[in-house]
C-alpha cells in the first residue's frame, strides 16, 4: 500500500512541462483561423457608428453589385426567419427585465458597434470592401451612458419593451421577504449609530476587463445530410449547441459544436453565447456553403471584454479595538445594453455583491444592488467575475478603519478573518473548507513588518515615500449546480469519459473547452498517477459536442476541482474492472485496494510476483474478452460525473511594497508577494503561471486599461494605441508562496484557482500607495490608478 501511495504521488505535483507547448511553440497549433473548408465564404459585419439611433433603412445594392459578394443579410432577415435571442436556455433563473433582441439589430441600434448587417463574400477582402458600401440611414436618439443617471426618472430609454432602465435589482442580506429585509436594515442602521468607528466612501471602478490574444471566431458548415457543424471559439460548446438548436429551430441530432483544440485565451470573454454565432450559422444554412467570421481587434475591443464599471457606496462600522461590526453597500452597475446570452451583463455584478463580505466576520450586512441599462456595449465576463470592484471597495475600507483605530492593517485583517471553516457569510455565500489564518500567517513570514516601518520612517526623513499594502480574497473553486443553476440556468457538475485502448494508451474526453490553461497536461498527470503510466500515454480531447459528455464549460476554475475529479472518478471505475479481471486470471480473490498500479505494471501487493503489465491486462480485456469473471464484459471505457455537495472555495493573500515620487506622482512596485491555498497541486508550473497571469491582469486593469466613451457614446479605445495594456516592463517580479489545505470534497484534494484571482490586486496596490502617502492623508477611492490623478491629490494635500 505504501508503494502504491508513492506511485500515486509520482506525477501529482510534478513540475512537468506542458504537453501543449510542443505544437504551440513550433507553430503547429490549430486555431479557428487555421480551419479552412472547401468553398468557404467569409463574413464581415456592418456595425453601427451611433450609440443610439433608429434604423430608417439599409441600402445594400452597391455592396451586392461588387464581384464576389454572395449576400447581405440584415435584421429583417432574422426577425422573419430566426427566433429572438431571448430563449429559456440563455436566461438565468434570476428576476430581471430581459430585453427582446435579435442576432442583428432590428429597427434600432443601442450601442456603438451594434451589428446591423452582415456581408458574405468569396474572400474577406471583398467582404470588407462591400461592408463599406452598405448604407444605413439613421435617426439619432438621445444617449444615456451613466448608470446612475440612467436610473433617474425621465432618462432616455434604452429598451422600448422594458419600462425604465433598471434591468436588475436585488437585496442580498436580511432574509427572503421584504419585511425581514427592512428589519435587517433597521438593525444595521442601529449598529452604525452606536459604532465607535464608521468609514463611508463612494468607490468607482472604471470599465475594463480582458483582451484575449485570439479574438472570437465562428465557422459554420451546413449539409442536408448532417445538418449544422459549428466551430466556435467558446468556453462552453455544449451550451452553445443548445442555444443554436433553440434559436435556429434545428433538431438536436443535426447540430454539432466544436471548440478548436487551441484557443488563444478566454478568461470569461468566450463564455457567453454571442449573436455572431447565430448570424454565421443561419448564413451557412441559408446559402448552403461554409461561412467563417474572424473578429477583428477593433470589433473585439468595441464589443466584448468590458466588465467592472460599478459604483459602490460602502459604509463600514467597527469598534475602537478594530472589530468589524457591519457592512452596508449600495451598488450601481453599468450594464450596457444587457444583450448577451447566458450572462445578460448583470450576472457579474450580482456575484460581486454576493462575494462582497470577502473573508471577514461581519456581524451584520445590508447589501443592495441596482443594475442599469445604458448605451454602452453589454458587460461580458472577465476574470475576477463581478468582484473586482467590490473587493477593491472592501479592502480599501478596511485600511481606512485600521488608520482610524491606529492598528496595523495586516493585524486588523487577521483579527477579523473567518477563524474556522465551514462558514456562511452575511450574503449567504458558503465557504466549505481551508484555513484562512494559515495562509495569512504564511504571507506575513515574508516580511519583517516592524523593520519595514522603521525603514519607512527613516526614508520619509529623506523625502522618500514607501508603503506597504495588503489584500486578500476568497474565490469560487468551480461553481456548484446549487449556485450555477439559479445564476445561469446551467448545471455545474463535471463530466469526463476515459477510454483505454488495446495498446495501453488512455483517451480522455471532456465537454469543457480550455483556452490555454494546460488541461492536457494536468489531466494526463492525474491519469498517470492513477494508472501508474507515463503522462505521454494519455491524450485529452475537449470541446467537441459530438464526442464528449455534456459539460457546463470552462468557467469559474472548474478544471482543477470538477473536471479532474470526474476524470479521476472514471479512472477509478476502470481500475475496479481491471483488477477484478486480473484477480480472476491470477486465480485469487482480491479487491482493487490490494493492487498497485506503478511503472506500467499492475502488482498484487500480497504477492508481488503476481503481476501483469498494464498494457497486457487492458489488451486482454478489450481484445480477448473470453473467460471473464461472471457478469463482466469486454471493453474499458467509463463516463463519470462529479458534483460537490456544496460550493467550494480557494483563498489568497497579497502584499506589495511601492515607492511614490511625490514630485511626479509616479509609483514603482518594489515587491509583490502572495500566499495561496490551491489544495493539492497537480502541476506547480501551471499553478504558478495562473497566479502570475492573474496578478498581471489585475495590475493592468487597475493601472493601464480603461474603455472610454465620448459624450455621443462612441467608443474611443478600440485599438491598442488607445487601450493600453501592461507590458513585461511594467510589472514586478512576483514572489509566490503556498500554504495549502487539501480540499476534503474532491477525490484528489485539489482546488481550482485562477478565475477570481485578480480581484485582490487593486486593493493591495491602492493600500500600498495610500500607506506611502499617509503623511498627506491621501485616500484612493477611484480606479484606474493614474499618476495624473495621484499628482492632483498630492498637490491638493500640499496646500
Amino acid at each position: 500500500m505504501e508503494q502504491q501511495l508513492k506511485a500515486n504521488k509520482q506525477w501529482m505535483g510534478a513540475r512537468m512541462e506542458r504537453k501543449e507547448d510542443l505544437r504551440l511553440v513550433t507553430g503547429q497549433g490549430k486555431y479557428l483561423a487555421d480551419i479552412v473548408l472547401p468553398g468557404m465564404l467569409h463574413a464581415v459585419f456592418v456595425r453601427s457608428e451611433y450609440a443610439h439611433a433608429n434604423i430608417l433603412g439599409i441600402d445594400a445594392s452597391a455592396a451586392l453589385e461588387l464581384p464576389g459578394v454572395i449576400a447581405v443579410l440584415t435584421g429583417e432577415d432574422f426577425r422573419t426567419e430566426v427566433k429572438s435571442m431571448r430563449q429559456p436556455v440563455l436566461l438565468p433563473n434570476l428576476p430581471a427585465a430581459y430585453p427582446e433582441y435579435y442576432a442583428l439589430a432590428v429597427d434600432k441600434v443601442k450601442y456603438h458597434g451594434d451589428p446591423v448587417a452582415v456581408v458574405i463574400a468569396r474572400d474577406k477582402y471583398t467582404a470588407e470592401d462591400a461592408a463599406e458600401l452598405v448604407l444605413v440611414d439613421y435617426e439619432e436618439l438621445p444617449v444615456i451612458l451613466d448608470a446612475e443617471a440612467a436610473l433617474e426618472p425621465g432618462a432616455p430609454q434604452v429598451h422600448d419593451d422594458q419600462p425604465g432602465n433598471e434591468m436588475f435589482a436585488m437585496t442580498f442580506t436580511g432574509g427572503a421577504t421584504e419585511e425581514e429585509q427592512r428589519a435587517n436594515e433597521a438593525a444595521v442602521e442601529q449598529i452604525f449609530k452606536t459604532a465607535d468607528v464608521v468609514v463611508s466612501n463612494r468607490f468607482r471602478v472604471h470599465r475594463t476587463g480582458i483582451t484575449p490574444m485570439e479574438p472570437r471566431g465562428v465557422l459554420c458548415d451546413w449539409t442536408m445530410a448532417d445538418g449544422l457543424t459549428a466551430w466556435i471559439t467558446t468556453q462552453r460548446p455544449h451550451i452553445d449547441r443548445l442555444a443554436l438548436i433553440d434559436i435556429l429551430d434545428i433538431p438536436g441530432e443535426k447540430v454539432r459544436v466544436i471548440a478548436p483544440r487551441d484557443q488563444g485565451g478566454g478568461f470569461g470573454v468566450k463564455a457567453p453565447f454571442f449573436r455572431e454565432n447565430v448570424v454565421i450559422a443561419h448564413a451557412a444554412r441559408k446559402l448552403g456553403k461554409p461561412v467563417r467570421w474572424i473578429e477583428s481587434r477593433y470589433e473585439s475591443l468595441m464589443s466584448v471584454g468590458q466588465e467592472r464599471d460599478q459604483v459602490n457606496t460602502l459604509d463600514v462600522a467597527a469598534t475602537k479595538e478594530g472589530k468589524l461590526l457591519a457592512i452596508r453597500n449600495r451598488g450601481v452597475a453599468n450594464n450596457g445594453t444587457g444583450q448577451t446570452g447566458v450572462y445578460w451583463g448583470f450576472v457579474m455584478p450580482f456575484l460581486g455583491q454576493v462575494e462582497m463580505p470577502n473573508v471577514y466576520t461581519w456581524e451584520k450586512g445590508d447589501i443592495k444592488l441596482r443594475v442599469a441599462s445604458t448605451n454602452k456595449a453589454c458587460l461580458t465576463p472577465s476574470r475576477a467575475f463581478g468582484h473586482f470592484p467590490t473587493r477593491f471597495a472592501v479592502e480599501r475600507s478596511i485600511d481606512m478603519v485600521a488608520r482610524k483605530v491606529g492598528m496595523e492593517p495586516a493585524e486588523l485583517r487577521r483579527k477579523n478573518m473567518v477563524p474556522q471553516l465551514p462558514y456562511t457569510t452575511v450574503t449567504g455565500e458558503y465557504y466549505d473548507s481551508g484555513d484562512f489564518l494559515k495562509v495569512w500567517d504564511n504571507l506575513l513570514t515574508h516580511i519583517d513588518l516592524p523593520a519595514f516601518r522603521r525603514e519607512q520612517a527613516a526614508l520619509r526623513e529623506q523625502g522618500r515615500y514607501i508603503g506597504i499594502g495588503f489584500a486578500c480574497g476568497a474565490e469560487l473553486s468551480g461553481v456548484a449546480s446549487e449556485l450555477l443553476v439559479p445564476m445561469e440556468n446551467q448545471p455545474g457538475y463535471g463530466a469526463a469519459t476515459v477510454r483505454v485502448d488495446p495498446r495501453g494508451k488512455v483517451l480522455i474526453f471532456g465537454g469543457d473547452a480550455p483556452g490555454g490553461q494546460g488541461h492536457e497536461t494536468t489531466v494526463a498527470q492525474v491519469v498517470a498517477s492513477t494508472f501508474g503510466i507515463d503522462p505521454k500515454d494519455s491524450v485529452v480531447t475537449t470541446g467537441d459536442t459530438g464526442a464528449t459528455p455534456f459539460g457546463a464549460g470552462t468557467i469559474g476554475a472548474r478544471a482543477g476541482s470538477y473536471f479532474v475529479s470526474a476524470v479521476h472518478k472514471a479512472c477509478a471505475d476502470l481500475k475496479e474492472k481491471i483488477t477484478h479481471v486480473l484477480a480472476h486470471d491470477l486465480g485469487i480473490r482480491a479487491t482493487v485496494e490490494e493492487f498497485s498500479f506503478i511503472n506500467g505494471e499492475v502488482i498484487y501487493l500480497r504477492d508481488p510476483s503476481k503481476k501483469k503489465p498494464f498494457r497486457e491486462i487492458v489488451e486482454r480485456i478489450i481484445m480477448f474478452p473470453v473467460n471473464l469473471p461472471e457478469g463482466e464484459v469486454g471493453g474499458l471505457e467509463a463516463t463519470a460525473f462529479f458534483e460537490a455537495a456544496k460550493p467550494m472555495i480557494c483563498f489568497n493573500g497579497d502584499f506589495c511594497v511601492v515607492e511614490v515620487d511625490i514630485k511626479t506622482a509616479e509609483f514603482k512596485i518594489k515587491r509583490w508577494v502572495t500566499s495561496e491555498d490551491v489544495g493539492n497541486v497537480i502541476n506547480q508550473n501551471i499553478v504558478d503561471g495562473q497566479m502570475h497571469g492573474a496578478i498581471v491582469q489585475g495590475l493592468s486593469n487597475a493601472v493601464y486599461e480603461e474603455f472610454i466613451y465620448n459624450e455621443q457614446g462612441q467608443q474611443l479605445t478600440a485599438d491598442f494605441e488607445n487601450y493600453k495594456l501592461a507590458t513585461a516592463a511594467d510589472v514586478p517580479d512576483i514572489e509566490l508562496s503556498y500554504a495549502s489545505t487539501p480540499c476534503p470534497h474532491t477525490p484528489l484534494g485539489t482546488r481550482g484557482i485562477g478565475e477570481g484571482r485578480p480581484s485582490s490586486v487593486p486593493g493591495a496596490l491602492s493600500n500600498a500607495i495610500c500607506d506611502a502617502l499617509a503623511p498627506f492623508g491621501i485616500e484612493i477611492t477611484e480606479l484606474p490608478l493614474r499618476p495624473s490623478s495621484l499628482w492632483t491629490k498630492i498637490k491638493a494635500a500640499q496646500g
